[in-house]
């Protein structure tokens, strides 16, 4: 009769050691219905105060709210967003470490790099498009042009001696400036910054003659009286600045340059939280108060479709082919 209880104390034994097994395999699934335990970090490749770090501070907070932690921004500027993304693929894919590129660091950089440490598409996760800002053609108080049809025929005569500001090759201002060249049929060399704000900074001083920057840092910089804004990059005027001309207004109805900025993180995290990142991103979105902000910054809230999972990635995805195009057209080589 002695075997039976050994027999029932190995099955026991067993029993825990699968049991435990079994937990360590699926950790990570565990651990993602208790998502976030800890502080999350939100990663801005450009540094404060531009129009990335705005928005990125806005959502954070959203964010923390709906989390119920605190989500920390990270300024890590540098190389047109390559060194911020790339602390974002040294980190760990367990959703504590989100980034908040937009169409240059995650769409252009592909066509604009030729050896980025990362593929945009393999290495990152798109969990939702949570801002379209308008762009505007902003330059020096002086600048002696008052639209963006006296600005091209300006620029045409004088294009050798002028140049632009922006956030390094590959950034949003960058991209502006290379889609107004084409546009317009000039040659209008570039100041590289480490950051937008050092690049308005400088119009605002008078050392370069434009940049083209985000509605929601051209609000405050239009207004201090030390910047010109010259045209709204589309179709229409936007609310937040109403005395500037929109494109759609010009010979050139058919510019349209508004950024979107999107959330990811590092591939691998667990689908439990990239979903439940998105949920809570959808939320932030639709909070009256984070709406009133957009409204004063010039911001829309991006389609449905592009809030998703899918549509997020499809939207990258789309992206990164349309500015392979656009920046091969206009003559722009990977460096």
């Amino acid at each position: 009769m002695q075997p039976k209880p050994i027999i029932k104390r190995r099955c026991n034994l067993t029993s825990r050691v699968c049991t435990a097994i079994f937990g360590v395999i699926l950790g990570g699934s565990v651990q993602a219905g208790t998502y976030p335990e800890r502080p999350i970090s939100l990663i801005v490749p450009y540094t404060a105060g531009g129009p990335t770090d705005v928005l990125a501070r806005a959502i954070g907070e959203g964010l923390a709210k709906e989390l119920k932690q605190a989500v920390v921004v990270e300024n890590t500027p540098g190389a047109g967003g390559i060194i911020g993304q790339s602390k974002l693929v040294r980190a760990a894919p367990d959703g504590y470490t989100l980034l908040l590129g937009n169409v240059g660091t995650l769409a252009a950089n592909a066509s604009v790099y030729k050896d980025l440490p990362y593929n945009n598409l393999e290495d990152f996760t798109p969990i939702a498009s949570v801002g379209d800002a308008p762009q505007i053609l902003s330059a020096r108080i002086d600048f002696p042009a008052k639209d963006l049809d006296s600005f091209a025929a300006y620029a045409k005569a004088n294009a050798a001696s002028m140049n632009f500001g922006d956030a390094g090759v590959g950034s949003g201002a960058f991209l502006g400036a290379v889609l107004l060249n084409a546009t317009l049929g000039i040659n209008v060399g570039a100041v590289h910054y480490r950051g937008a704000a050092q690049a308005t900074a400088d119009v605002m001083a008078g050392h370069i003659d434009y940049t083209v920057e985000s509605s929601s840092t051209a609000v405050s910089s239009i207004a201090s009286g030390k910047v010109k804004g010259l045209a709204v990059l589309s179709p229409e005027r936007v609310s937040v600045l109403p005395d500037v001309p929109s494109a759609g207004e010009s010979s050139y109805k058919n510019l349209n340059y508004t950024i979107w900025n999107m959330v990811v993180v590092k591939k691998g995290v667990p689908e439990e939280i990239t979903q439940k990142l998105n949920v809570a991103l959808n939320h932030v979105l639709a909070q009256p108060d984070l709406m009133a902000r957009y409204q004063k910054m010039g911001l829309t809230v991006p389609s449905e479709s592009h809030r998703s999972l899918a549509g997020s990635r499809k939207l990258l995805t789309d992206d990164i082919a349309r500015w392979r195009q656009l920046l091969r057209d206009a003559g722009i080589k990977p460096e």
